[in-house]
């Protein structure tokens, strides 16, 4: 959106009280952007003053004053900034929040027109948040007996947003999606995918996640590493190995050891890459997510063995023997315990026959493809 140009504070003050007379999506975008810390606009000195109020006190009165006061407060917020004043910043900018929750959100119910400017207001916090946490402020928490960081303290206004919005059920919010920006969409569809996967949904996981992956653009390659991060368990359970170039090319060597050692049903291995690279595992979140990946690396294994004996009637201690050989400590009810399991999820078809201790698989495709269970 192209920045509209402003020779001083009332010509700036005055359009944007123009286009809160409108009313609409539309204009409530180009409103958000001209109050937003990120906008050229920012720039201007004349903008960049303490107590706005009083220097331009001779302003319009407009017929929402509320969104008048917000761009005084924002004056406060451009000023605080060019002094590096990071703490008076951020209250300022909570305090546009806030204002905005209470004047506009709980009173506004029938109407959503202003939603960009909400979206704005929660995104700048943010940004000014991290700035004054990256720059080690302080700043005391509302009990005033322990300090807290920026970030924690800017949740609570925009949890409050968000409250107020999901108070009220709106007829056909699903249409709304297609409202998105692009950006939006990849955003709400990785978190979306993050949580299939936890929920183990892994068909709507691979969908979210792959659409996060394949619109995010190339240049944002951080971005993409992070989706691949959750992508990556999800293709490897439905039994789509990702190849060791991606890895290289996304830094994530991590998985390579774990990736090797699912395809080959090497048992061992698979422990010694998640003891290796577990730190890792768990501050991405997906440690237990990969240690699931041991009833696959089981299947592969098995499948394996089936292939080298060349039958359908294959005794348990022959599964055994090769376990142990991997390091593996289980007894022949543990294994049977992994087979049933394994029948059970459809990764193997057949059933187990206690009475002579053996596997029976079928005769034709006895280990599907994992991304057809």
């Amino acid at each position: 959106m192209e920045t509209k140009q402003f020779p001083n504070f009332y010509a700036y003050y005055n359009y944007l009280a123009s286009l809160i007379q409108q009313q609409t999506w539309e204009a409530a975008q180009k409103y958000a952007v001209l109050i937003s810390c990120n906008d050229s606009h920012a720039d201007l000195k004349f903008l960049q003053i303490p107590s706005p109020e009083k220097r331009y006190y001779d302003r319009s009165v407009t017929k929402w004053p509320v969104f008048g006061n917000l761009v005084l407060m924002h004056l406060n917020v451009l000023n605080n900034l060019s002094e590096k004043n990071w703490h008076s910043a951020f209250i300022h900018q909570t305090n546009m929040l806030k204002i905005f929750n209470q004047e506009i959100l709980q009173k506004e119910k029938d109407a959503n027109w202003f939603c960009p400017i909400l979206y704005i207001l929660c995104s700048d916090l943010r940004l000014v948040a991290k700035i004054a946490d990256k720059q080690g402020c302080t700043l005391w928490s509302r009990s005033d007996t322990q300090t807290s960081t920026f970030y924690e303290e800017a949740a609570s206004p925009i949890m409050e947003s968000y409250r107020i919005c999901v108070a009220e059920s709106i007829d056909h919010v699903g249409d709304l999606y297609q409202r998105f920006s692009m950006a939006d969409k990849i955003t709400y569809k990785y978190f979306l995918g993050r949580k299939a996967m936890f929920d183990m949904d892994l068909a709507k996981a691979e969908d979210s996640l792959t659409f996060s992956f394949e619109n995010c653009p190339s240049n944002y390659v951080r971005n993409k590493r992070l989706i691949l991060m959750y992508l990556i368990p999800v293709k490897m359970f439905l039994g789509h190995m990702p190849t060791q170039q991606l890895l290289l090319n996304y830094n994530l060597q991590q998985f390579s050891d774990v990736v090797t050692s699912v395809k080959d049903g090497n048992l061992r291995e698979l422990n010694a890459a998640l003891h290796k690279h577990q730190h890792f595992f768990i501050k991405c979140g997906i440690f237990l997510m990969l240690e699931k990946l041991k009833g696959t690396t089981y299947r592969n294994l098995f499948k394996k063995i089936a292939l080298i004996l060349n039958t359908h009637l294959i005794k348990l201690e022959a599964f055994l023997a090769i376990l142990h050989f991997l390091g593996t400590d289980i007894d022949a009810d543990e294994l049977a315990c992994i087979l049933a399991n394994l029948i059970a999820q459809k990764k193997i078809k057949g059933y187990i026959s206690h009475q002579k201790q053996t596997l029976v698989i079928a005769k034709q495709k006895a280990f599907p493809p994992l991304s057809a269970k």
